[in-house]
């Protein structure tokens, strides 16, 4: 886990406005569709993942691309690939190869190469 991650999260507690609630108290709240408010009910996992899906849609991206860029970051580092392997939970390091991007820069040479 990243040694941030918890004051990201601390943050995240303090602008929603339960710092001081109780320990379950639901740290994603459900909101109503007719009110546009939260509701002081538990998102279930089905909804976050639901709603994390349709952000990652509207951006264009996936969770494979995060998966490829925080691969191609940690090597960026200089960070072992065995190191960077294991995290990513892969069997050979020639699978964690194929998740860097750092020689796969795209140039202007390239883009008009493009026949049209």
């Amino acid at each position: 886990m990243r040694h941030d991650l918890e004051g990201f999260i601390l943050a995240y507690v303090e602008a929603a406005g339960i710092a001081g609630e109780a320990k379950d108290t639901p740290l994603f709240c459900a909101g109503n569709g007719q009110t546009r408010k939260l509701s002081g009910n538990a998102m279930t996992s089905k909804r976050i993942c639901e709603l994390v899906k349709r952000r990652l849609k509207d951006a264009r991206l996936s969770p494979h691309s995060f998966r490829v860029t925080a691969i191609t970051d940690l090597l960026t580092q200089g960070i072992p690939l065995e190191d960077v392997q294991y995290l990513a939970g892969h069997a050979e390091p020639r699978t964690t190869g194929l998740y860097d991007r750092r020689q796969k820069k795209v140039t202007r040479n390239i883009v008009e190469r493009i026949s049209i």
